[in-house]
């Protein structure tokens, strides 16, 4: 089986992780950024696209030759971005192949509602949500699909917590997009009087005070796997427009190995390997009494963190996602990955 993912090429990225997945189950996969078929430059790709139907159009169409070319069996959209001319000209020159959308983000990131308009066979989301309003509203044919954790690139480090805890010296990790609403958590818990150190992408009206924990660098693979296992508390607040669902890296820092405070959402209660409320906060009040108490107990963090990383390499990773996905859009699975569990 080959598969196609439309997607960025990043490194650490959902695409590149959905790759590695396939190859792990025995399939062929191949990543396709359009970036890499556009005649402008990526901003001005996007501006022109936003406002130029018949460019976006052209675009897509071209992207979508250079899939069919692959002649893949399965072909796996991650942009949301995309014309729907995008799909219909996959549909007619791989009149055999699937087509799906895999959605990784909130509600807020449906761009122009191009994945509701395209025909696409299969519609996969992490958001509930989301997934009963395209099923039951839109008569699409949704389907509900956590994020997870790849166990070969997020891997806990060889180390005792307790020791990496002392050579890493950071009470609490944040990273990812300092986006204002995130930021604004960040200068509160530094109000209480808490420690906190910030790896990431920079975003708009840092405070000073925030700006002077951010450190810039975006973690990944070894060095994300360090610190966040080294860091005492990794302080995760979710994207505000996340009704019920969790992000990737809720799934990566448990993977990890490393102790994580983050968002109560209801779909924690079905993730989580200890009970819920003894790892996540409802307000920033909350948040703060939280990391108090944990700073001050490592014993205690330190066995609910490995509660935690048991229980996702048994059931969150990204090989168990991609074992449920091929199994619903009708793809065959290697005889020995059939009957292992997936939540």
């Amino acid at each position: 089986m080959k598969t196609v993912i439309v997607g960025s090429c990043a490194f650490d990225s959902l695409e590149y992780h959905l790759a590695d997945s396939v190859r792990a189950l025995g399939g062929q996969a191949l990543i396709i950024d359009g970036a890499g078929q556009y005649t402008l430059a990526r901003k001005a790709h996007y501006w022109a696209s936003r406002f130029v139907e018949s460019y976006d159009r052209a675009m897509c169409t071209q992207l979508a030759r250079r899939v069919a070319t692959e002649r893949p069996d399965l072909v796996l959209v991650v942009y949301r971005h995309l014309h729907p001319v995008f799909v219909d000209v996959v549909k007619q020159l791989l009149p055999g192949a699937t087509v799906a959308q895999v959605n990784p983000d909130a509600l807020s990131n449906l761009e122009k509602q191009q994945i509701i308009a395209a025909d696409f066979d299969h519609y996969f989301t992490k958001e509930p949500y989301i997934a009963e309003f395209l099923r039951d509203k839109a008569g699409l044919n949704a389907h509900y699909l956590p994020e997870g954790f790849n166990p070969r690139l997020h891997r806990r480090p060889d180390l005792d917590k307790a020791d990496a805890e002392q050579q890493t010296n950071i009470d609490v990790l944040l990273y990812g997009g300092l986006y204002a609403y995130r930021a604004r958590m960040v200068g509160q818990l530094q109000q209480a009087g808490i420690r906190v150190t910030v790896f990431g992408s920079e975003g708009p009206y840092l405070p000073t005070s925030v700006r002077a924990a951010f450190l810039g660098r975006y973690l990944v693979g070894d060095e994300k796997n360090r610190l966040l296992y080294g860091a005492r508390i990794v302080f995760n607040n979710f994207h505000y427009a996340e009704i019920s669902s969790a992000n990737q890296k809720y799934f990566e820092i448990n993977g990890i190995g490393a102790f994580q405070l983050c968002d109560y959402k209801a779909t924690l209660d079905e993730y989580s390997g200890v009970p819920a409320e003894r790892v996540t906060y409802r307000t920033i009040t909350e948040a703060i009494d939280m990391i108090r108490y944990y700073l001050a107990r490592p014993a205690e963090r330190h066995a609910l963190a490995a509660s935690q990383h048991a229980h996702f390499q048994q059931h969150h990773t990204f090989d168990q996602r991609v074992g449920q996905l091929l199994r619903i859009t009708g793809h065959s699975l290697p005889p020995s990955y059939e009957d292992r569990p997936v939540r």
